[in-house]
């Protein structure tokens, strides 16, 4: 049975491959992960454990008229692949390179049963006499669920409100900062300011401020895709995104925040810095930067203060 044949959901540690609907989904949150490395990931998983070799890769992911540089674009996919799952080719968790032949997903995987087979399974199990009573334990159970839900309508609403207030949390993305500078060097700044900023901006105000993990924003650098397509796969309410910029002795991080409803600048600052140690350079601007967000996305808090 190929991938598209499955109808399960594979999971292994924190995610979730849904085979279906060809997602990758980790605590529930789908993770970017474009449609042919997710095919790749998905006969690796279909085969969890054995060795797949690159020839059979080509066959099952890629279309016998479609005419691509396999080598590089398998290689590409796999690279994907290990971004999105924070795999490492060193060290690997989930991906294990076999040199010169393929590939091996070496991670712990849960495959359930299908549902509708296992439903048609658990029927065929039943013994007649079980099946002779069904209706009326059937209907004794609809209605012991019909009194338990009026006699507890009252808890009911009262942790609907609760659930309410949990849904109300602003989902913000950081997209990775973008190193427009001539220093080779500046982008591991980017790379740290970013995660400096994901860490702050999680800590600002957990209780109404969600924050995407590094690991699922990261696919996202030099995204070519638009501000709603980047914001309908990572379920964010609001981006930041930014770039960095140089001379011999300055700095300068332009940052902007795009509020994803009506795809509007909301607001955007120029954070001017002398060059020094990276370190203490990242925090002072991503809490400088954090600052600003939590008086524009909670203005009432501040003003409170």
């Amino acid at each position: 049975m190929t991938y598209s044949d499955s109808l399960r959901i594979f999971q292994f540690d924190d995610f979730e491959a849904d085979v279906r609907s060809g997602e990758l989904r980790k605590h529930g949150i789908k993770v970017a992960l474009q449609e042919q490395p997710f095919q790749v990931l998905a006969v690796l998983l279909e085969r969890t454990g054995e060795l797949v070799r690159r020839e059979e890769l080509r066959q099952q992911v890629w279309p016998q008229d479609t005419y691509v540089e396999f080598d590089h674009a398998l290689n590409t996919a796999v690279k994907k692949i290990r971004i999105a799952l924070g795999d490492d080719a060193t060290a690997p968790r989930y991906i294990e390179t076999i040199p010169k032949r393929g590939y091996r997903f070496v991670g712990a995987v849960k495959a359930p049963d299908d549902p509708q087979e296992s439903e048609g399974k658990s029927l065929e199990a039943e013994t007649p006499h079980k099946r002779r009573w069904w209706p009326a334990i059937t209907s004794a159970a609809a209605l012991a669920v019909t009194l338990l839900g009026l006699l507890s309508l009252s808890g009911m609403r009262r942790r609907t409100n609760t659930h309410d207030a949990t849904n109300k949390r602003i989902m913000l993305a950081v997209l990775p900062l973008e190193d427009w500078s001539d220093d080779a060097r500046h982008a591991l700044l980017c790379d740290g300011l970013t995660q400096e900023l994901i860490m702050q901006a999680g800590r600002a105000d957990p209780g109404r401020l969600a924050v995407v993990p590094r690991a699922t924003s990261l696919p996202y650098r030099h995204t070519t895709k638009t501000v709603a397509e980047v914001a309908h796969e990572l379920h964010a309410d609001y981006l930041v995104e930014g770039n960095l910029r140089s001379d011999a002795r300055h700095l300068r991080v332009t940052v902007e925040l795009i509020r994803v409803s009506d795809e509007t600048r909301v607001w955007g600052d120029d954070f001017n810095r002398e060059t020094g140690d990276s370190l203490a350079l990242e925090s002072e601007i991503a809490a400088s930067i954090t600052g600003k967000l939590k008086s524009i996305l909670f203005p009432q808090s501040m003003a409170e203060r």
